[in-house]
């Protein structure tokens, strides 16, 4: 059996991954040589594609290149965090200093090109399998003392520091579910339901694109947003939450 052989009988569920690359002709055959080894693969060429793609795929590991034409790939790096996404920079640079960048950015791995098929396809696996594997080992507990406050009435999330995040209805509706939970998770289903939703199945990655907005909105004010990702099931608050009138 092969090593790549191995390593498919150890992973019970297709992975999914994005692929963010404007070289059409390295970003196609990487693309086809993943998924001749059983890694489903969503490839696009440009920041504001990846973005929507994000939005409404479900993925396990994203792999992006850092020169872009729209945009640069440190900060869709910074994007990711948070999000349980595992991310694999891929890019040209070799220096140091974009090297510790990325990785300060978020980045689980760093290949320079040219890649070697074979040793991604185990990279991009044995990461998948890290991250599922952390998933179902424990539930992830609160990572901090200090209380992050709902403000319903007003609309806005308080963080500790005294910050506040000026919601939107249907941000507001998706924190209000979280501090509901009281921690625990809350799934795509209710929390599309209550964003005013009907359709579950064509409706709930939705859900997705309202949690990136909010980090957007607590990034902007030099905070990361304490909502943890559990993979195929839902969200949750990583940090106590409370709830004023």
């Amino acid at each position: 059996m092969s090593m790549i052989a191995r390593f498919n009988s150890m992973t019970d569920k297709p992975i999914r991954t994005i692929f963010l690359e404007d070289d059409q002709v390295l970003r196609k055959s990487l693309a086809d040589f993943l998924s001749l080894n059983s890694i489903s693969v969503v490839d696009v060429a440009s920041v504001s594609a990846f973005r929507k793609a994000i939005v409404v795929g479900d993925f396990d590991v994203a792999l992006i290149d850092l020169g872009l034409p729209d945009g640069s790939g440190f900060d869709v790096a910074r994007e990711l965090r948070g999000t349980g996404i595992g991310l694999i920079i891929i890019t040209a640079r070799s220096g140091l200093a974009d090297r510790l960048q990325g990785y300060q950015d978020g980045a689980d791995l760093y290949f320079t090109k040219p890649v070697d098929g074979t040793e991604l396809v185990l990279a991009i696996r044995n990461l998948a399998r890290r991250l599922r594997r952390a998933e179902n080992d424990a539930e992830p507990r609160p990572t901090t003392h200090a209380k992050w406050t709902f403000d319903r009435t007003g609309q806005r999330l308080i963080a500790p520091t005294g910050l506040s995040i000026k919601l939107s209805g249907r941000e507001a509706a998706f924190v209000e579910q979280l501090s509901k939970a009281g921690g625990e998770t809350v799934s795509r289903e209710e929390l599309t339901l209550a964003l005013g939703y009907r359709d579950i199945d064509s409706e709930s990655r939705r859900v997705d694109a309202v949690l990136r907005r909010l980090r957007q909105k607590a990034r902007a004010l030099d905070m990361e947003l304490p909502v943890h990702a559990v993979h195929s099931l839902g969200f949750r608050f990583s940090a106590k939450l409370s709830t004023i009138k």
